[in-house]
C-alpha cells in the first residue's frame, strides 16, 4: 500500500464503520436541511445542482469541492450541508461534509450535534489524531460529517502544518466513489480560504441577492485562481422573474451569474 493510502486508511474508517448520529426529521426540518428529501420542493435547487456537479465530476474527475462566500451571513453552511445532502442520495455515492471554517464553524449546528466535542480543529492541532473519534455517519445516509468547534488557534498555521497536509491526502485519497464537500471560511475573512483552495478540486460561490457584488465575485475568483470555479449559488435572490421560489438557484460559470 502506498504512503497516501496508508495514511487515508489511518485516518478514515470505511463508512459503515463511522459512528453514527441520529438526526430526527424535526430536527432536519428546524435546520433548513431538505437535500434528503427527494419529494420535497424545497430540495429542486440542490437536486439540480446535484446534477451539473455529478457531471463535472465525471467530466473533470473533480473530488474535492469547497463551498465559499464573499462574506459571512450569506448562506454558504446551508448551502454546502443541503449539497451534501442531496449529494448523499446517489447510489454508492459516499460523501464527506467537513467543516473547514476554522473560525466560525457551523456545520454540527446544521445537524443538531453537540455543542461542544472532538472536532477537525482537535484533529489538526494533535489533540485529537483518530478521525474516527470526530467523524459522524448521520442516520444511515452515505453522509459523513466533520464537525468543527470553536478553539482559539491560528488557523493558517494548523491547515499548514504537517497535519493539515494529511487531512487533505487523506481525502484525495478516498474511494473513487466518494466526493467531500469543504465548508470553507469567507474569501475576505483572512487567507484561510486561499490555503484551503489550494487543495481543491473546484470551489462554488454562494452570493446574496443585492448583497454581494460584481467586484467581489471577481476578486473570489482571482485569489482562488487557478482553482476551477464550478459556479455560483445565488440565495435569498428577490427577482420574479428568475427566482426559485424557495429563494435560490444555481448558475455555472462566471458568465451565468452576471
Amino acid at each position: 500500500m502506498n504512503s497516501v493510502n496508508t495514511v487515508q486508511a489511518a485516518l478514515f474508517p470505511p463508512i459503515d464503520r463511522i459512528e453514527a448520529f441520529d438526526v430526527l426529521p424535526e430536527q432536519f426540518e428546524k435546520q433548513n436541511i431538505v437535500g434528503f428529501r427527494n419529494a420535497d420542493t424545497r430540495a429542486r435547487p440542490f437536486k439540480l445542482m446535484r446534477s451539473q456537479i455529478v457531471r463535472q465530476m465525471e467530466e473533470r474527475e473533480i473530488k474535492l469541492i469547497g463551498v465559499t462566500s464573499a462574506a459571512p451571513n450569506v448562506g454558504k453552511t446551508f448551502v454546502a450541508s443541503n449539497m451534501a445532502a442531496a449529494l448523499s442520495r446517489i447510489a454508492d455515492f459516499d460523501v464527506y461534509l467537513i467543516d473547514l471554517d476554522l473560525h466560525r464553524p457551523a456545520v454540527a449546528g446544521r445537524f443538531s450535534m453537540e455543542t461542544e466535542g472532538w472536532g477537525i480543529h482537535d484533529f489538526l492541532s494533535g489533540e485529537q489524531p483518530d478521525m474516527g473519534q470526530i467523524a459522524r455517519r448521520i442516520n444511515e445516509e452515505r453522509l459523513v460529517v466533520v464537525p468543527g468547534y470553536r478553539r482559539d488557534v491560528a488557523t493558517g498555521e494548523l491547515l499548514t502544518s504537517a497535519a493539515g497536509t494529511s487531512l487533505f491526502e487523506s481525502l484525495r485519497a478516498l474511494p473513487k466513489n466518494s466526493v467531500v464537500i469543504a465548508d470553507m471560511p469567507p474569501i475576505f475573512a483572512d487567507d484561510d480560504a486561499v490555503i484551503i483552495g489550494q487543495h481543491l478540486d473546484g470551489f462554488v460561490l454562494v452570493v446574496e441577492d443585492g448583497k454581494t457584488t460584481r467586484k467581489q465575485v471577481q476578486e473570489t475568483i482571482r485569489l482562488l485562481s487557478p482553482t476551477p470555479f464550478i459556479g455560483a449559488v445565488l440565495n435569498r435572490y428577490r427577482s420574479q422573474l428568475f427566482a426559485d421560489e424557495y429563494g435560490y438557484g444555481f448558475a455555472y460559470g462566471y458568465g451565468g451569474y452576471y
